[in-house]
């Protein structure tokens, strides 16, 4: 378990030390992780988003809708038959989101979520993280992508020996930055 060095740290509220990993992502907070595979345990995308909304929705019915949703949402419906390591790096990454979409998230934690994708699934990757911001989910991005965060985050850090050194909106954050910039 990693521990802060100074300052706190709070999810919800709450000390995310005293409470489990479970209480933490049951109450909104989803992670999805650098290698989407990870996630994956089925024969097809459409298994692993009906297993995952198994959790939220008992009923035939009701998962049927939220898998539909969450496919819909991800802009996945046209590969969900389909094996999740027989697919692109991008649809990867947009089935594992779906699937973390059916948790219900208020904030979604992402981890070089553009790794491996083509300008064309980084566009889509952004235009459904622009919309489900939209909708009121907190999206929290760690990328080495920085063109990606210069062109479609709101606000930007740069990390450096541990520590945050600069925050601002990516503008001015890239402007005046000398040793760390954009193309």
């Amino acid at each position: 378990r990693l521990r802060a060095y100074r300052g706190k740290v709070r999810t919800f509220g709450r000390d995310p030390a005293k409470c489990g990993a479970a209480d933490l992502f049951s109450r909104g907070l989803v992670a999805l992780p650098q290698d989407p595979q990870t996630l994956f345990l089925r024969s097809t995308i459409a298994e692993d988003l009906w297993d995952a909304a198994g959790r939220a929705a008992p009923h035939r019915d009701e998962r049927e809708r939220l898998v539909l949703r969450a496919a819909e949402q991800a802009e996945i419906e046209d590969i969900l038959d389909q094996h999740p390591y027989d697919v692109s790096g991008g649809e990867q990454q947009r089935a594992a989101l779906a699937k973390a979409l059916l948790a219900d998230p208020r904030v979604l934690l992402l981890d070089e979520p553009t790794k491996g994708m083509d300008s064309f699934f980084k566009q889509k990757l952004a235009d459904i993280l622009d919309r489900l911001r939209d909708d009121g989910l907190t999206v929290v991005m760690v990328s080495h992508d920085i063109e990606f965060c210069a062109a479609y985050a709101t606000r930007c850090a740069l990390f450096f020996d541990g520590g945050i050194v600069s925050v601002d909106a990516p503008r001015r954050l890239f402007a005046g930055n000398s040793f760390y910039t954009t193309a």
